[in-house]
């Protein structure tokens, strides 16, 4: 008698390594192949666009960057720990654990879907918003600092 299989898993029987392994790394939205056979899919999380407008009172925009700036230096610090993630040591040899390390890695730095490309996209965008609310901010100083100038 065998065992029931869970829920959105399938098995196969073992082939060892999938062939494509050699031609090109794991990704993170690659299926996860067990060494039992089991076949276990996994689907990136769909990125939602960002809005391309926002206000800011000019007088919390200081304090706006200061945040922008610190959740990008945080979301920098997450990617090198994610990068870490890729090369980590299984700890022993047996398939499980190697496995288990594998896909890890996968999901942590493994390119398409992974923790990583999530992280670069929100540092780019935080790094894109820090832009227009700099050079908003520039464009009214500029301005404040002309009108200033008519009326002295």
């Amino acid at each position: 008698m065998t065992e029931p299989v869970p829920p959105g898993l399938y098995t196969q029987p073992p082939q060892g390594p999938p062939p494509w392994l050699p031609a090109r790394p794991l990704q993170a939205s690659d299926p996860t192949v067990l060494t039992t056979g089991q076949v276990v899919p996994r689907e990136a999380m769909p990125v939602t666009p960002a809005a391309d407008a926002f206000t800011v009172d000019l007088e919390a925009a200081p304090g706006v960057l200061r945040e922008l700036y610190a959740a990008r230096d945080e979301l920098q610090q997450v990617r090198m720990d994610a990068l870490r993630l890729r090369q980590i040591d299984p700890g022993t040899q047996d398939e499980v654990s190697r496995d288990a390390a594998s896909v890890l890695g996968a999901i942590a730095a493994g390119g398409s879907g992974s923790l990583v490309e999530a992280v670069n996209g929100g540092i780019a965008r935080l790094g894109q918003l820090i832009g227009a609310l700099e050079a908003e901010l520039a464009s009214y100083q500029a301005a404040e600092q002309e009108n200033r100038g008519r009326l002295l």
